[in-house]
């Protein structure tokens, strides 16, 4: 098998998965596999599924010595490759998907060789697979504490505080997108240790050195932190939650490739929007540095919200020194109710992928 048919298999194997990982016609998603991937790698990394599976399991599956495919297997695992759990003294391995995934766990390794192929393959192929088509999405948007009226009934998972409280295992981690532009000359201002891993993905983050153990507590102060520095609040869209990203508008790679589309909040599962009161607003423009996805203009001085454009992060509102802003509600008929968990959250992304996969070729 030749260099270039096994990075292609392992193309093809990684756009399997519940994410995908697209062609191009400029070939810069094979470029990214070969800085990432040796030969053997990419060959054994074509082995794995989704469901964890011990070391007999997947050398049964590749016709290999055990023995042999452990020290492949944890090299995988060791560069972020793939993903390594614990349990009952068992260890397991699964495949990772490119993102969210695998290109996040290179947070200790980003060059600028790899961030210029990342920012091409956005460009050509991953904006659609990540964000345009993504459904549901990875990620979802909710509402700083701090921008909700005490009379809004808030469901557990719409509350990030409550999110991290239920948390047995945290780890912080720098985040990828600023780690990326920075060695792009385009270093952000905002904090950069805001990613939040929780449970069997914290374990690795800590086993693996891509973050840092924290406490509840700790957490609880990133969060304060992150909404003080204007960044928005995204977990994963799910109900228990498995991460909590803190977003900026200048450098995050979904907020940003956002703003390039149109409509962009109608791809966004989000149960709020900013309303304005035009007769309390005074033209201070407070809110215009704190919106991360340009949704605020002024016209005669009175603010006016953008609903294409608006997540229902509620920064606006938290800061809004007349009390102009607030938040309000979805109708119930728009409400998005996110899956329970991480599987079911992948899960419903793989079948629907794979419906439109089966409706283009037919």
């Amino acid at each position: 098998m030749t260099t270039k048919d096994v990075y292609e298999q392992l193309r093809e194997h990684l756009d399997d998965l519940p994410v995908g990982f697209p062609k191009t016609e400029s070939g810069v998603e094979i470029r990214i596999l070969k800085r990432l991937f040796t030969e053997e790698e990419a060959e054994m990394a074509t082995h794995l599924t989704y469901i964890p599976e011990t070391v007999e399991e997947i050398a049964q599956r590749a016709n290999r010595d055990p023995k042999k495919v452990k020290p492949v297997l944890d090299q995988l695992a060791d560069k972020g490759l793939i993903f390594r759990s614990h349990k009952r003294g068992i260890t397991q391995y699964r495949a990772e998907w490119f993102a969210v995934g695998f290109y996040e766990h290179q947070v200790n390794n980003m060059t600028k060789e790899l961030a210029e192929d990342f920012e091409q393959y956005m460009e050509e192929a991953l904006r659609d697979e990540l964000i345009a088509s993504a459904d549901p999405p990875q990620l979802r948007v909710i509402p700083v504490v701090a921008s909700l009226s005490p009379s809004m009934s808030v469901l557990p998972h719409e509350d990030a505080r409550e999110i991290i409280k239920k948390q047995n295992k945290i780890a912080v981690a720098p985040c990828i997108c600023k780690r990326e532009k920075e060695v792009l000359g385009e270093k952000c201002d905002k904090p950069e240790e805001v990613c939040m891993v929780f449970s069997t993905g914290a374990y690795y983050y800590i086993e693996n050195g891509y973050g840092r153990e924290i406490t509840v507590d700790e957490a609880l102060k990133i969060l304060d932190q992150s909404h003080e520095a204007g960044l928005v609040c995204s977990p994963s869209n799910d109900q228990k939650g498995f991460v909590i990203c803190n977003c900026c508008g200048c450098h995050c790679g979904i907020l940003t490739n956002l703003k390039k589309l149109p409509k962009p909040a109608t791809l966004v599962p989000s149960n709020y929007f900013a309303v304005v009161d035009e007769d309390s607003c005074t033209g201070c423009q407070t809110c215009l540095d704190r919106c991360q996805m340009d949704a605020i203009t002024f016209e005669d001085d009175i603010a006016q919200i953008d609903l294409d454009y608006c997540i229902g992060c509620g920064l606006c509102i938290s800061t809004c020194p007349s009390e102009a802003l607030s938040l309000k509600r979805k109708d119930e008929s728009e409400v998005a109710i996110p899956p329970s968990n991480a599987f079911e959250l992948y899960r419903e992304i793989g079948e629907k992928r794979l419906q439109r996969k089966n409706s283009f070729s037919s």
